[in-house]
This record gives C-alpha cells, structure tokens and sequence, in this order.
C-alpha cells in the first residue's frame, strides 16, 4: 500500500468518526451530542431516551424520542434528514424514488410541552448552505410551539446562499412540531 492510500483511508475514518457518515445511506443519530445537549438543557445527568413509533409521511428519514427523567416525560428529541437541491439546481422530480439529493442532518429537542428548547444541525452533506449551522441563525427557532406559522424571510431571517437550506429546515421544524403535537395530543 502506498503512502497516499493509507493517508486517504485515516481521513475517511477520522470524517466517518467525527460526522457520522454513513456508508447505506441511512440517518446516523448522535447520540453523545443529543445526550450532552440534553444534560445542557434540563440539567440532570440522569434520563432515558425513548423511541417513539411515528407515523410519518413528510420524512422517511426521522426518528423521535422522549426524554424520560424518574419515569416522567420531559420533553422530545426529533432527529430528521433534509434533503436539498445539489449544486446543480432542483430541476430534478422530488417524488422520485431514484433521485439524488444532498442532505443535511438536524435534531431538535423540546420541553413536555413541545417547545423548542434547541435546534441544532450536526451533519451537513450539502455542498452550499452551511450557514444554517449557525447558532444564532437556528436560535430564532427557540420557543416555537408550532401554534404559529414561520414564515421565511419575515419570521424567519432569511440567509443570502443558503435559501434552499433555510427553508427546507423552517418547513421540516414545523412538520416537526405538528408531529410532537400530535404525539402529545395521543398521550
């Protein structure tokens, strides 16, 4: 093996490590990051993250817990994969199973409530659009409940270059919250 083949496969493993890629395509959850935002944000070490079977028609691709503290539910972590254009443009059919998209990653965690508590993106695959990762962009999403709309560009400061990106997550935030919503409402 050469020099530069052995180089070449540390780096994917390091990236692979580092951001959770994932070989089958498949949404890689992070659960060090959920957990560490979790202890952050109710500030107790001791809690259990519950998979919650949803139904859900808008992401084929999210998964949903609740966050369980002394056997009470405390709040929700949602857990989706976005897909976006490619650098190319959206030209493409959207509904076609055999389309290619760049993604990105996200979690959100709310209270009992289903009140954003944290937004946060963690694997972004997109090749235009990273300022979405930006904490204080994803900040203006803390407190949302989805009794309200988000509008971008009104509600929601829009984003010079990352217009795909950034609507794509203020719409999957509001589907994610119709989806806590509902799962509250059923309990």
């Amino acid at each position: 093996m050469t020099r530069r083949f052995i180089y070449t496969l540390i780096v994917i493993t390091i990236a692979y490590l580092t951001f959770g890629f994932t070989i089958d395509g498949q949404i890689n959850i992070p659960y060090p990051k959920i957990e560490k935002t979790i202890k952050k944000q109710f500030g107790n070490s001791s809690f259990e993250l519950i998979p919650v079977s949803v139904e859900n028609n808008f992401q084929s691709q999210t998964k949903v817990f609740t966050i369980d503290i002394n056997n009470i539910t405390s709040g929700f972590v949602y857990v989706s994969r976005i897909n976006s254009c490619r650098a190319g443009g959206c030209t493409v059919n959207f509904t076609s199973e055999r389309a290619e998209f760049e993604y990105f990653d996200y979690f959100l965690i709310t209270d009992q409530n289903g009140v954003v508590l944290k937004v946060k993106v963690y694997n972004y695959q997109a090749t235009h659009g990273q300022q979405v990762m930006s904490r204080g962009w994803l900040k203006q999403f803390i407190g949302f409940n989805g009794d309200q709309t988000l509008n971008y560009g009104s509600d929601i400061q829009a984003i010079s270059g990352a217009t795909i990106s950034a609507k794509a997550i203020t719409n999957d935030i509001q589907e994610a919250e119709k989806l806590i919503q509902k799962i509250i409402a059923d309990n």
